[in-house]
């Protein structure tokens, strides 16, 4: 059994990020624009708002929570449209997602999205869906987003 120490807030707090505890907070992207297919959907994004802390002199890279909230959004415009619905009256949950960072997005606008369905499931109450991302900028960044979901 390892001896554990409790550590206070003047032993962690230096050594946290600042970004994960406030920075991601004020982050924000917007959706430039979308075009849609049965079984694709293609999209444009743009940061319209970033953390930059003051301590710090990184270039930006796209976060991952960032990416997750994006695609997942994307996502739930497509099982949306699939079915028909011109409104959002239903709730979608990640069943399941994997990420891999192949290569930083460093651009801030511009980030295209390319959506590819895997599967896609109707019944009378809910609809199940899986589909690939692809995140790429003009600078070579890349990164895949497997996301399984369930709309009901």
């Amino acid at each position: 059994m390892s001896n554990f120490k409790t550590l206070h807030p003047s032993e962690y707090e230096p050594i946290s990020s600042v970004y994960l505890s406030e920075g991601r907070k004020s982050e924000k992207w917007s959706i430039d624009s979308i075009s849609i297919s049965e079984e694709s959907l293609l999209s444009s994004i743009s940061m319209t708002s970033v953390f930059s802390p003051n301590n710090e002199q990184s270039q930006f890279h796209l976060p991952v929570y960032a990416a997750m909230e994006f695609v997942s959004q994307l996502q739930i415009i497509f099982m949306h449209h699939h079915i028909g619905l011109t409104q959002k009256t239903r709730e979608v949950w990640m069943l399941e997602s994997r990420f891999k960072a192949l290569k930083p997005i460093l651009d801030r606008a511009d980030i295209q999205v390319e959506m590819h369905l895997e599967k896609i499931k109707q019944t009378t109450s809910s609809v199940y869906c899986v589909a690939k991302h692809k995140v790429k900028d003009s600078q070579g960044g890349h990164f895949e987003i497997w996301i399984k979901a369930l709309m009901s």
